[in-house]
């Protein structure tokens, strides 16, 4: 008894030297807006899990895998969050149920590297001995064993090895074997270059057979009027989560495109803004989230290490006489929510430019001789 009051004086203690953000904050983040691209993704996700049949059913769908594409904050890890929060962990007589098993593929992931992190999602460690076919049964064995019918692959860009094709290769070979002999679906998010792995080719021919068609979750694009349209929707969906006194005007144009400007579409970026501007107009008991709160949250996630131009004195200036600038200038000219209109289009302008195409080249040994001295032409014979 003792030690339950003991526990709970620490607890007590621990609460009030911790300190707490409002829960209208912790609302909001928790909170899973049904925009358009998240209920798209999910209900792909959900049509793969309908493939899934019991082992004791003697006929049976064959396994396959789900990509899911976006950049980062698009919400390929919400999707596959909220999903997982309708199909949660069970406790049995026989035993736990995980019908869903979730694993983050390890950065430069090697087939290994894949295998460790989904044994460690069901609590054990890899071997050294082990050989392929040995990893492969020990995940069936574990997966028949909790009841587990579908694997979500988080972070699988991770997968795609730009620098070796072949670890690439081994990586998409054993998801191939994984759907072959545990028999159950496979969810793989990432970035954009994970497509690599749907790339016609000889080497990933097996797997492309067995991939449902990829899920890519664009941002809402400003230029059209349905991603217009319903991006706005999005914000005020959100101003309605915020719960603040006044209306902030999200939706509307001029927020609206700054917003847009600002995070590139992606909700999960709109989502981090606008926590942080609660949590900002909470604290300063702010009634709604106006462009200069937005500013100054953009501002902090976009500091500059060079000296502040409206802060430079002459050398031998004295303090005493030095008359304070007030020029903000070159602080508003990029931030989105503070910049002129002219600038704000040159901004989105210039974000909206598809990114210079990557070098792809391999890493040889080989030495190049520079070029070879121009040879003029000469017809033989005269």
């Amino acid at each position: 008894m003792v030690g339950a009051e003991a526990m709970t004086r620490r607890r007590a203690a621990a609460d009030v030297a911790r300190p707490t953000l409002a829960d209208a904050v912790l609302a909001f983040e928790t909170t899973v807006i049904p925009h358009t691209r998240h209920v798209e993704a999910k209900a792909a996700i959900r049509e793969l899990h309908g493939r899934y049949r019991p082992r004791e059913e003697t006929r049976r769908f064959k396994a396959r895998a789900l990509l899911i594409v976006g950049a980062a904050g698009s919400g390929k890890t919400t999707a596959l969050e909220d999903y997982m929060a309708e199909c949660p962990d069970s406790s049995t007589e026989d035993g736990d149920i995980r019908r869903i098993v979730y694993v983050e593929a390890p950065e430069r992931t090697t087939r290994r590297g894949l295998v460790g992190a989904i044994l460690g999602a069901y609590g054990y460690r890899a071997r050294d001995h082990w050989n392929t076919s040995g990893m492969i049964e020990k995940i069936a064995f574990y997966a028949e064993e909790t009841g587990t019918e579908m694997i979500f692959i988080d972070e699988g860009h991770h997968m795609v090895n730009g620098n070796n094709p072949d670890t690439t290769a081994e990586v998409t070979e054993f998801i191939k074997s994984l759907l072959n002999r545990v028999k159950v679906q496979v969810v793989i998010a990432g970035l954009p270059r994970l497509l690599d792995i749907a790339v016609a080719g000889e080497r990933t021919m097996q797997l492309r057979r067995r991939l449902q068609p990829t899920v890519i979750l664009k941002p809402y694009d400003w230029a059209t009027r349905s991603g217009r349209t319903m991006f706005s929707g999005v914000l005020g969906v959100m101003e309605q989560m915020l719960g603040l006194p006044e209306p902030s005007g999200l939706a509307k144009h001029e927020m609206a495109k700054r917003i847009y400007v600002a995070t590139g579409g992606e909700i999960g970026i709109v989502s981090k803004y606008l926590s942080q501007a609660l949590s900002i107009a909470l604290a300063g008991s702010r009634r709604s989230i106006d462009l200069d709160l937005l500013g100054k949250v953009h501002a902090d996630w976009h500091p500059s290490y060079e000296h502040e131009a409206r802060d430079m004195l002459d050398f031998d200036a004295i303090l005493d006489d030095a008359q304070p600038s007030v020029s903000d200038a070159p602080v508003r000219h990029d931030n989105p929510f503070l910049c002129s209109g002219e600038r704000l289009r040159e901004i989105w302008l210039r974000d909206a430019a598809p990114p210079p195409p990557a070098n792809t080249s391999r890493v040889t040994r080989l030495r190049g001789r520079g070029a070879r001295q121009p040879r003029p032409f000469v017809r033989e014979g005269l």
